[in-house]
This record gives structure tokens, sequence and C-alpha cells, in this order.
């Protein structure tokens, strides 16, 4: 319907999908104002809108090929030498989902310019941004590293990585690009208004990562500079490595469409995505899709059936994401209730609704060859999604301050710290152990409280 420019044709097409609420008042807008808005309902495919996703059942359920940590020590040696050959033939991009704001953070900001670190105050994009710098000084090539906004976010997260020269990056290695947004429904399915001439939408989730990758350029430009892989990640875990050799490396050693890291879940209750095989090829089940009695089933080994919980780490295949593209694929859309603020006789008012997204890992499925990657959650999991408690600021300076600790430990520093105390080191200096273990001089032999390092 992009091509929709006959008013009469556009009203017969909202008619026919019940959408005819969206015209009253039309003729009151400003011209302008008519033309952005019937354009926006021109282009909206208002039949997925309608469509209702299928979602799997326990009885189609199996195990997905995961390389534990077992398999893991095993092949180091060969997947850490793929992965470094691929990082120094420039065959490697990153990629970070930056759409949301602190909201739950008490912030409008995106929530990547929230500070999480306790003795530098670096933000959160500069905690991940500074991982990027430290890679692509290892392997003397510069890291690609794409941003995917939201429009809420796009130009404040341009103007707060301007104001900090992108921390570092050459301006060409940091890509910015916004994902969609998607009509809110009231509950009979009708698009809802958040003001004359305004639809009322909202992101479209981190799904909305691969169509946006696409429309952007992005994607082709990838292609075209001899990028493999994609190693992903979001904003709010502030441990994910972006330096992952043995990743990518297994990846390449796979043929994999795409890698899926994964953990065990802390227990049956977890609320995780789940990786699982269901018939021929790997999915993830979302924790809302399941039953309090399908989380606890166990296999004939005893095992949980729904053992892995993925932490929204993957690495893509460039070609697989291009061949999708090539083929119009778009991913299924999820629908979600919510009170929604909507324009409504005149005024704003909260109604019962749907909020629609797409999941990013609804392209596993798709894949051919798909693989889980086992991780230790203390090494790579510190999201920020709550202000206090669980998944909070405090909670992820704290993971992150183990980790550092044991960095040092490792590296023959006595410690004999306080609960209080907290350690930070920049990824300027080390973004990993190993890095770190290479660069350590030795230059303290014993801490007894906090400690900061800095390039």
């Amino acid at each position: 319907m992009r091509n929709m420019t006959d008013a009469f044709a556009l009203a017969e097409h909202l008619a026919k999908h019940h959408q005819s609420h969206l015209l009253v008042g039309v003729a009151a807008l400003a011209e302008a104002e008519r033309t952005v808005y019937l354009a926006r309902l021109a282009e909206i495919d208002w039949l997925e809108l309608h469509h209702r996703l299928t979602l799997h059942t326990a009885g189609d359920v199996g195990p997905a090929r995961v390389l534990d940590q077992g398999e893991r020590q095993r092949r180091k040696v060969e997947l850490e030498a793929l992965g470094e050959s691929a990082y120094a033939a420039g065959q490697v991009a990153v990629l970070m989902v930056a759409g949301g704001q602190g909201t739950r953070l008490g912030s409008t900001a995106p929530k990547g310019c929230l500070p999480a670190a306790p003795h530098s105050g670096k933000s959160i994009y500069q905690l991940q941004a500074e991982k990027v710098l430290s890679l692509s000084r290892r392997v003397k090539k510069a890291v690609p590293f794409l941003v995917m906004t939201s429009p809420m976010t796009d130009g404040e997260t341009r103007e707060f990585f301007a104001a900090h020269s992108n921390f570092g990056l050459a301006k060409e290695q940091v890509r910015f690009f916004s994902q969609g947004t998607v009509p809110s429904l009231d509950q009979q399915d009708r698009a809802l208004m958040s003001g004359p001439g305004k639809l009322l939408e909202n992101p479209d989730g981190h799904g909305g990562c691969f169509t946006a990758l696409v429309k952007s350029g992005n994607l082709a430009r990838l292609r075209s500079e001899g990028v493999k892989q994609i190693v992903y990640i979001q904003v709010d875990n502030i441990l994910v490595p972006v330096d992952d050799a043995l990743m990518v490396g297994a990846a390449l050693a796979e043929k994999s469409d795409v890698l899926t890291k994964v953990l065990e879940k802390a227990n049956p209750d977890e609320k995780v995505g789940h990786l699982v095989k269901i018939g021929t090829r790997d999915a993830i089940i979302e924790y809302t899709e399941l039953t309090p009695e399908q989380t606890r089933s166990r296999n004939a080994q005893g095992d949980l059936v729904y053992r892995w919980g993925s932490p929204a780490m993957h690495c893509w295949s460039v070609d697989f994401l291009a061949g999708l593209a090539d083929r119009g694929y778009k991913l299924p859309l999820h629908r979600s209730g919510k009170p929604l603020k909507a324009w409504l006789d005149g005024k704003i008012q909260e109604v019962k609704g749907w909020k629609n997204e797409r999941f990013i890992f609804d392209l596993i499925p798709e894949a051919k060859t798909s693989i889980g990657l086992a991780i230790d959650r203390d090494d790579e999991f510190a999201p920020i999604k709550n202000a206090t408690g669980v998944d909070s600021p405090a909670s992820a300076v704290e993971l992150a301050h183990r980790q550092f600790a044991g960095w040092l430990a490792a590296a023959g520093v006595k410690l004999s710290l306080p609960p209080a105390a907290r350690i930070e080191i920049s990824p300027r200096f080390a973004a990993t152990k190993s890095q770190f273990l290479a660069r350590w001089d030795g230059r303290v032999k014993e801490l007894t409280g906090d400690y900061y390092l800095e390039e």
C-alpha cells in the first residue's frame, strides 16, 4: 500500500481492515500534517497486525545442539584461532541494540546514557563503546560498531556520542540506525491514536533490528566491506563481551547461520527465553509462552527440557541475514496486553490494549544451522533493567567488581577487601581477562579497598 495516494483507495483499504475510524476528523488537520498522517496509514501492513502468531507447544520440543563448557575447553585452541583470523581480516562487526529508555530506572534519557561505573561514572554507552575501541586496537582493525536506536532515543543518542567524541572511536566506525514503530491496538484490534492526526505507536522491538539493518543500507554496506559475522549485544548488559574469538570461531567452525550464547537457568522459573529444537530447527521460546508445568518438565535423562536460557547474545552470519532480506522475509509480531494512554473522545484516557513488537530470535527457526554456546553467567551477564534489587545498577556494578577482582587474583594480587569495596577496570586498559593478564605489570601487590585502573 506504499503507493496508495488515492484517498478513496485508502479509505476502502482501511475499511477492509476495520480501521475506518482513523479517518474521522482528518479533514480538519493542517495540509502538511494530513499528508504525513495519510502516508503513514497507507504504508502500514494492517494484515499482519491482525495475524495471530502460532506459539510452540511443549510436545514439539527437544534439545538444541549446545557447545557445553567441556566442549568449549577441548576445542579452545582451534576455535580461538579461527576467531582471531576473522577479527584480523576485518570480517567481524559489533551490533548493539539500544532503543530503550531508562524509564524503569527513573530516567527519560536513553538507557545507555545512564552511569554504570562506580569510580569513573562512565555511562553504559561509554563502557560498551570502549570495549569496541579496545578490540579495534588489539586486532589493529577499525571494527564497525552499529548502534540501533529508536525514534525516541535516536537524536539524544547521536548527540551523546558526539559530545563525547564517540568515546575514542573513529567517526566511520560508529553507525547509527533507528528501528521502526508499530501501531498499538485496542482490544478490538482497532488502531489507537495519541492525538489528532497521530497514531499511537511503539518501537517494534529488538526484532526491528533486522528490518532496520536492511532498510538503512547497513547490511549491504557490511557485505561490501567483507564482514562475515555480526556480534549482537544488548546495551544494558555491562559485562557482555565483544572481543570473543572463541564465539566467532565456533560460529565459523560449525558453519552456523546463528550462534546463541546460553546459560544454565538459575531455577526452572527464571524469566528468560529458552533455546530448544522444535522439529528439525532451533527456536527460542519465551517464558511468557510457557506454563509453570512446562518450565519444570524434564526429559528421560532427568534434565530440564527448558534447560538453556538465552541472555540475548548472538553471532549472526551476514550471508544468512542477507539471504533472508533477499527473499523479503519479515519477522512476525508478538502482542502483549498493556494499559495504554490513548486519545479518545477528545482527551487522553487509559485503555486496555495490545502492544506489538518483533523479537530478533524469531530469525533462528529460519536458520539451517544453529548452535548454542554455553557461558558462565558471572563472566558475561550483568544486565541493568530494574531500579533496585536484582538486575539493577547496583547488582551490575557488584558483578563487574567480582569479575575484576577475579582478574587481579589471577594475576597474583592479594585481595583483602571489605564488602563495600569496588574495583573498576577500564575497557581501555583491558576488556577481557586474557587482555588484562597480558598487560598487567604488577603495579600493586595487595588491595585492601577500592581500586580504579584506567589506561
